[in-house]
This record gives structure tokens, sequence and C-alpha cells, in this order.
């Protein structure tokens, strides 16, 4: 069991001597660089791990993330006649709602 815990901890170690640095392009080039993302299904800085020739790892499972404070969900829940507790059911109209915005919305310019 010993050797379980200092293999994880072994990796947790390799991940902490990782360098994160960040940059700021131009806002011509960012746009293309988060519609190259978008095309090719990977986050915009594995685009530019492949354009500087790192290795990077494809989406599997695509998602955005949204945070709502207190007031939002009210906001939400009131949206769609839900009670502010039923998380799951607000989740479900929101993707609805998004996607039904997407699907009439498909010929129009954004």
């Amino acid at each position: 069991m010993s050797s379980k815990v200092n293999n994880k901890w072994s990796k947790e170690k390799s991940v902490l001597r990782k360098l994160q640095m960040h940059f700021t392009f131009q806002q011509d080039t960012l746009r293309k660089i988060r519609y190259d993302a978008a095309d090719a299904s990977i986050v915009p800085s594995d685009i530019v791990r492949k354009i500087i020739g790192l290795p990077y790892v494809k989406v599997q499972r695509p998602r955005i993330g949204l945070s709502f404070n207190q007031e939002e969900l009210v906001q939400l829940a009131k949206h769609y006649g839900l009670e502010i507790a039923d998380e799951a059911e607000i989740k479900c109209k929101v993707l609805e709602e998004v996607n039904q915005f997407y699907q009439t919305h498909e010929d129009k310019p954004r």
C-alpha cells in the first residue's frame, strides 16, 4: 500500500515542477487561436502547443463551465419556472435553451 501512496505523490511532484506561463497575444491572433481551437476540438493552449511542436491531448468531452451566484440561480429558476434547489433541472433548461438558440440562428451571422 505504501508504494501506491508514494507513486501517487511522485506523480503529484512532477506536476508541481511544471512552469506555467501566461501569454498576451494581439486580439486578432487570440481570436484566430480560439477559432482554430474550437474547429479542432481542442483548447486554445493546445493550439499554441501544436504550433510550437509540443504534444497535446484532444479534448474527449468538450464542455463549457459556467458559474452562477445565488442571485443568478434565483433569476434562472424564475425564468424557467423552477425551484432554486432544482439545480439539475435548471442545468437541463439552460442546455435546451442554448441548443435551441443555435438551431434557430444557424443561418444568421453572429
